[in-house]
């Protein structure tokens, strides 16, 4: 019998492939982004199989998310790409995903016709292997057996990273049964899609959640920023939360989801401002620049640029604590601040199981991060994020608007699988 295929937009691990799209890539603007020569094709890819206990799921909505685009680019990580390497058989992209479960087993927590959220990450157990310690205990985003994730029999990290579990990119992706969210009526598509992005938040705030009276600075408006304001409003809603605009629309969003304050700037005009702003003496050195002597307790970081890393330790009081969420790669930094004020530097990436606090707006106790996420987005409906929506054959103008983010008026740009 013949094999089923599906319509995918599929990366290709072969090298020429790879290497012309690295390098002719850096010029030339459509070679990443699935013009001709690109590593990334529209093309028929084989149906991904449904094991016993998965669901299958089409895509409504499948968003394009910043660690998307720096694959795309083999920037997201070279390390990450070198460690744990691109499948042979190629990966369908797309993590962030509202869609429509086509098919389960009887005794699936969902049905077919469900609207549902499918988180991307699996473990252990859905690998086929003994749970490691790090599972066990509910980080699942830090399996120990990651570093397999890219061999024949270990295929992938979840759906979005290898082609055989498909991914949102494409009609059609499969999950393990006990990994799919069931979508409340109250919350549509636009707003269910930036349920993965709202979990990394989620994931950020309750690794260390602020305590009451405390101020945070939120770096980036951009859908994991605006997404840190949600968190931050619901989660710890006692907390000062000030976020670094970038334009009237970016800051009419910010204070949509929940901003206190919205300021402006980098360097030296963004530490004066919020010198201004926090009543807070400024510390100035002809050499080192301005510091904030008594800054905010929390900064996220959203960019992960070596500027903004540097704006946040300098807004920083002593004994604060720097997030980083933007993916920071190989950058020079003056890190005399860290240990000079004594501040902490944490890096948050994923999510999995969390504790929420009693103090939190929504149900406290051990919960998953998807399932937090999707009741902050119930109670906050931010569909209007969702800013531009293509069909898989428009990926080049799809990705050129997503990277071209403000400028064109973006926030998340998502594609329609189905249409």
């Amino acid at each position: 019998m013949r094999e089923r295929t599906v319509p995918a937009l599929h990366l290709s691990s072969a090298p020429h492939r790879l290497l012309t799209t690295a390098t002719v890539g850096r010029v030339r603007e459509a070679q990443r982004q699935g013009g001709v020569g690109s590593a990334l094709k529209l093309r028929e890819v084989p149906a991904p199989r449904r094991p016993p206990g998965w669901v299958r799921v089409a895509p409504t909505l499948a968003g394009i998310c910043a660690s998307d685009r720096k694959t795309l680019q083999l920037g997201m990580g070279r390390a990450l790409i070198a460690f744990y390497g691109l499948p042979r058989e190629g990966v369908v992209l797309g993590h962030e995903v509202v869609g429509t479960v086509v098919a389960a087993d009887r005794d699936a927590r969902v049905a077919v016709g469900d609207r549902v959220v499918p988180e991307p990450f699996l473990s252990c157990t859905h690998k086929g292997l003994a749970a490691c310690d790090r599972c066990d205990a509910g980080h699942t985003h830090r399996c120990a057996h990651q570093p397999e994730a890219g061999t024949e029999d270990r295929p992938g990290l979840g759906f979005g990273f290898h082609a055989r579990y498909g991914g949102g990119w494409s009609t059609e992706l499969v999950v393990p049964a006990d990994r799919v969210h069931p979508v409340p009526a109250a919350v549509d598509d636009r707003a269910a899609v930036l349920t993965e992005p709202t979990a990394v938040a989620v994931h950020a705030v309750l690794r260390d959640t602020p305590r009451a009276g405390e101020r945070a600075l939120v770096i980036g408006p951009g859908t994991i920023g605006l997404s840190l304001v949600h968190a931050l409003r619901l989660l710890a809603p006692e907390v000062a939360v000030t976020v670094v605009g970038l334009d009237p629309a970016s800051d009419a969003n910010a204070r949509r989801a929940g901003a206190h304050h919205v300021v402006h700037g980098s360097r030296k005009a963004l530490i004066e401002t919020l010198a201004s702003h926090l009543d807070s003496p400024l510390r100035k050195a002809p050499l080192a620049g301005v510091v904030l002597e008594d800054g905010v307790d929390v900064v996220y970081d959203a960019v992960g640029s070596q500027q903004t890393i540097d704006d946040g330790l300098r807004a920083l009081r002593p004994g604060g604590r720097l997030v980083l969420l933007g993916m920071a790669s190989l950058q020079p930094m003056d890190w005399t601040l860290v240990f000079h004020r004594e501040l902490t530097v944490r890096g948050s990436a994923y999510y999995a199981e969390e504790e929420v606090p009693a103090g939190a707006r929504v149900p406290a106790g051990r919960r998953r991060a998807m399932d937090v996420a999707i009741e902050l987005l119930a109670e906050l409906r931010p569909g209007h994020l969702v800013t531009h929506v293509f069909e898989l054959p428009e990926v080049t103008d799809a990705l050129h608007t997503a990277a071209a983010g403000p400028r064109a008026g973006a926030v998340k740009v998502a594609f329609a699988p189905s249409a």
